[in-house]
């Protein structure tokens, strides 16, 4: 399993349809081209049920911080433009 497979595994186990994880990780693909081979990299064998809770845990928090989503998204459309 590569880091982007778990990715998208966590946002599904979280409620994201199939479509809308895959169209998140395709974007930050886009915005983020060195993290693009990066995604790549598979998870240590044994450890992807670990790295898929933590990046839930992630999440999780990333929506109860109030500005917490919009700080993230203020830095990514600034990446995006130098791009």
């Amino acid at each position: 399993m590569t880091l982007r497979e778990a990715l998208i595994q966590a946002h599904i186990e979280l409620g994201t349809t199939r479509e809308n994880a895959e169209l998140r990780a395709k974007c930050s693909d886009g915005i983020i081209p060195a993290g693009a081979a990066l995604s790549k990299s598979p998870v240590k064998p044994g450890q992807e049920r670990a790295f898929i809770d933590a990046m839930k845990i992630f999440f999780r928090k990333l929506d109860a911080t109030p500005g917490a989503r919009e700080a993230l998204q203020a830095a990514i459309a600034k990446q995006a433009r130098k791009n």
